[in-house]
């Protein structure tokens, strides 16, 4: 059997277990990344070695091969095998081209070589980098749902003007945070245009809503050990539903309702009970217009 009818082979075979590994089947589309990311800035990083199992994504070809580079066309053959005598011969073959996102490569151009270097196991591959800088760190094994989560945190600190090393503050896991947190810093700059009784600024709500009210909640937080009746979410998550929960508590108690400390602890109680408050709440947020 040849290298390439290996390596369609093994293409069909993971396509056919990836459902049941949950595994990302498709090479990262650039395009689709830097849109989402708001890439703009390209600073040329020279010849590197990079990692091939780094390399997740494609400008223009994610179709032609999957997450691994193995082709998924027949019609990839003729190239390819032309590809591979290059890389059994004395002088190899040329640099590839890539983008660099993050910890992520795409190919800009190299798409064979690539997928010839992976079927023989090679380690590092030669190529050109071009780095797109970005505030958020993109990672190889990210997924698509990951990426669609670091997109909503790049909108949130562009939006904010918030600090790049106020990144990993805000990392979410939940699909609505970085919209909810918007949300919050909204009604924190109304309710302190009352109390100051002056028009407050988006900055100065920012600034504000982040000092006053977020950092404040963390700190609560972290005092009563919530994360660890919660492992699998982040601390921007739990603010969420501290809030909510807050939220929650003072409709059902009115004018008695007990502040932050009491709604981390709560649900804290509640997670230990294994009860539905977070399934009400979700129920509760998913129902509110």
């Amino acid at each position: 059997m040849s290298r390439f009818d290996a390596a369609r082979r093994t293409a069909l075979i993971r396509e056919l277990l990836r459902p049941l590994r949950k595994q990302p089947r498709e090479l990262l589309s650039f395009e689709e990344i830097r849109r989402q990311l708001h890439l703009r800035h390209l600073v040329d990083r020279g010849i590197q070695d990079i990692p091939v199992d780094r390399i997740v994504g494609s400008l223009g070809r994610a179709d032609e091969f999957d997450r691994e580079f193995l082709p998924r066309r027949e019609a990839l053959r003729e190239r390819w095998e032309q590809i591979e005598d290059l890389a059994d011969g004395p002088t190899g073959f040329p640099p590839v081209e890539l983008y660099k996102v993050g910890e992520a490569y795409f190919v800009v151009d190299g798409h064979h070589r690539i997928s010839v270097a992976r079927s023989l196991e090679a380690p590092t591959i030669e190529a050109r980098v071009q780095e797109f800088q970005t505030s958020v760190p993109l990672g190889a094994d990210d997924s698509p749902e990951e990426i669609v989560l670091k997109q909503g945190l790049a909108d949130f600190l562009e939006a904010t003007a918030l600090e790049a090393s106020d990144c990993e503050s805000f990392r979410a896991t939940l699909p609505y945070a970085y919209q909810r947190l918007l949300e919050h810093i909204c009604v924190h700059q109304y309710y302190r245009g009352i109390e100051a009784g002056r028009e407050i600024g988006w900055q100065e709500a920012v600034a504000s809503w982040r000092d006053l009210v977020f950092r404040p909640t963390l700190e609560t937080i972290r005092r009563h050990d919530l994360m660890s009746a919660f492992p699998e979410r982040t601390e921007t998550d739990l603010y969420l539903y501290v809030m909510d929960n807050l939220h929650y508590l003072r409709e059902e108690y009115g004018p008695a309702a007990p502040e932050a400390d009491e709604a981390v602890q709560d649900l804290k109680r509640s997670q230990a009970r294994d009860d539905s408050l977070l399934d009400r709440l979700t129920r509760r947020r998913t129902q509110d217009p």
